[in-house]
């Protein structure tokens, strides 16, 4: 039984770590861990419904509309509520919630059971499940189908600077790639309207995390979530698990609210399980299936680009981040926590068990030169004034697929996803595999 194990418990001791998901030697399940895990979509999205019974949001019930009148039916507002919180829920701006709900009042004016294009799209946003978007069933799931919208959207470069039509166009494929525009004044105020109600029926103290847990213990109960995610194991089995260790004191940052542990471990769960169902889901977004298997084979470099990934958002800092993760730079990034371009490297490959050091000079010697046309996910890639001389190299980044690549690229911007650009052609020096 895996709760015999004592997954947190196991953890907490130390249980090895592969891949940012624990592997406890001898648990049972261990042959699920490798299919869950080659599917980052089902690992992602059943983190994300680890949160469903959350007291974070309390539901509005359906009669309730927001203030304005927006001319919605109840299950209008529905589909568009579940829109606005899966945006929410994935950490992406309001302007997404603008872009999904114009497109889906363009695709179904947000009435689920309309089928279209010739019976061959469904749900909300009109998905085509023979084009890769899921099951008819799971397109008509109004939920899954907002997290599959947003997971194609924001692989769209600079989606959030491009007009509304052009960013869902680029996404949707339609044949009429001018319609959406048409949907941004009104989808404003639907999203405006449900922020406003939301605030309303939501106590600022219910949103809040209800345990402020410790960098440590919250790896800790991450890493024992998506260890029982990719093995099968229930949101109620986590939760008793949990419980079983604040009992225990295998969580010494949580001293308040022991007295009773479920529910406790049950506001762990669903704190623990949001952030995780964010970052799965912002790397499920750049990792598709094909990219997945060239990373299911790049050993520690699939290890060091997923660190790396799970990072995207966090500030750039002069300076800043190494080993440990994020942290206050130098000069002008002595005010920001955060990663410079080395500092990433370095903590992505620290991960994967490899000290590269914390600069580009060190980082260009610690491991193997690779040809370009022979780069892995994971691979440190160099960029110089002169690509001839190491002397010049100014920039270091992560390979994900020989077309895009990690980076934390300059003050103001943060961690993200870019792909080369004719300016990093002409500065590329070479490529390093750690090792």
């Amino acid at each position: 039984m895996i709760l015999e194990a004592g997954l947190l418990k196991a953890i907490a001791a130390g249980g090895g770590l592969v891949s940012s998901v624990a592997l406890i030697a001898g648990m049972t399940g261990g042959g699920q861990y490798a299919s869950a895990q080659a599917d980052l979509d089902k690992l992602a999205s059943v983190a994300c419904t680890y949160t469903e019974q959350t007291p974070e949001r309390i539901k509005q019930p359906a009669k309730v509309a927001p203030k304005g009148g927006l001319g919605l039916t109840a299950e209008q507002l529905s589909n568009a509520r579940t829109i606005v919180e899966t945006a929410e829920d994935l950490g992406l701006p309001k302007r997404a919630a603008v872009v999904g709900v114009a497109t889906a009042l363009q695709e179904s004016y947000l009435k689920n059971g309309v089928v279209g294009d010739n019976g061959q799209a469904y749900g909300i946003f009109q998905q085509h499940p023979q084009h890769g978007w899921g099951t008819r069933a799971q397109v008509t799931d109004p939920k899954y189908a907002a997290r599959k919208f947003f997971s194609r959207l924001v692989k769209v470069k600079d989606w959030e600077n491009k007009p509304l039509t052009v960013a869902a166009q680029t996404v949707q494929l339609s044949a009429f790639p001018s319609a959406y525009a048409k949907h941004e004044g009104r989808a404003e105020r639907i999203v405006n309207a449900l922020g406003e109600s939301e605030q309303a029926l939501t106590p600022s103290s219910v949103r809040r995390d209800p345990v402020d847990l410790s960098a440590e213990d919250a790896r800790i109960v991450g890493a024992s979530l998506e260890a029982a995610i990719s093995l099968g194991i229930p949101r109620t089995a986590v939760i008793a698990d949990v419980a079983a260790g604040l009992q225990s004191g295998y969580l010494p940052s949580v001293t308040e609210g022991t007295d009773d542990p479920t529910k406790l471990a049950e506001q762990i769960v669903n704190s623990v399980a949001g952030r995780l169902c964010t970052e799965l889901s912002k790397e499920n977004a750049v990792l598709d299936p094909k990219t997945m298997e060239a990373v299911g084979k790049a050993g520690r470099g699939a290890v060091a680009l997923k660190a790396a990934l799970k990072m995207m958002g966090v500030p750039y800092s002069w300076g800043g981040g190494g080993l440990s993760g994020p942290s206050l730079g130098i000069g002008r990034g002595a005010r920001t926590k955060g990663f410079d371009c080395s500092g990433l490297a370095e903590y992505a490959w620290a991960k994967a068990g490899v000290k590269v050091g914390g600069h580009t000079s060190t980082q260009w010697n610690a491991g193997t030169r690779v040809p370009r046309s022979q780069l892995k996910p994971g691979d440190l890639i160099f960029f110089a004034t002169n690509p001839r001389d190491p002397s010049t190299i100014h920039h270091v980044a992560i390979n994900i697929d020989g077309k895009r690549y990690v980076h934390a690229p300059y003050t103001g911007s943060t961690v993200k996803v870019d792909g080369w650009t004719a300016m990093r052609e002409a500065e590329y020096a070479g490529a390093v595999r750690p090792g």
